[in-house]
């Protein structure tokens, strides 16, 4: 991943970042309840894939803001901000009970993203062969995207 380190004398929200990063030094997490009904509809109507359609929306949120690209490298201490920001995808295997993280880069043209991303789902489906698990009774755990 490219990205540009941030003048933290310079930054607009220094003084914030100072706060989080020096007095209190805590991380961020959000969880909410989104009505993605639309989506499903549109999904179906569409006869295209409800997760990929979901990631597309969530990676062109995040990379709408250079604020939401933001990371800190503890080791050089240094803030930076991320050209783009990809997701993954994990694809659950039923016969291992593991899951295969699948990386898409992001691209702004829905059209792209989508068949992108379904190509790249599609080309990893004998990875998990590779851990040797074999089959294994017990209850799924994992949250995981299934194909």
């Amino acid at each position: 991943m490219n990205y540009k380190i941030i003048n933290k004398d310079t930054y607009y929200r220094k003084g914030v970042f100072r706060h989080f990063s020096e007095d209190c030094k805590c991380s961020t997490s959000m969880t909410a309840r989104v009505d993605v009904t639309e989506l499903v509809n549109y999904s179906r109507q569409n006869s295209t894939k409800f997760y990929i359609n979901f990631l597309y929306i969530l990676s062109k949120v995040l990379n709408s803001r250079d604020d939401y690209k933001m990371g800190y490298m503890w080791q050089t201490n240094d803030l930076i901000c991320y050209d783009s920001i990809n997701p993954t995808q994990y694809v659950f295997h039923d016969d291992t009970e593991t899951c295969t993280p699948v990386y898409t880069t992001y691209n702004e043209d829905y059209n792209i993203f989508y068949k992108s991303s379904l190509e790249d789902v599609e080309r990893i489906p004998f990875l998990c062969a590779d851990y040797q698990l074999g089959k294994i009774s017990r209850r799924k755990w994992t949250a995981c995207y299934a194909r």
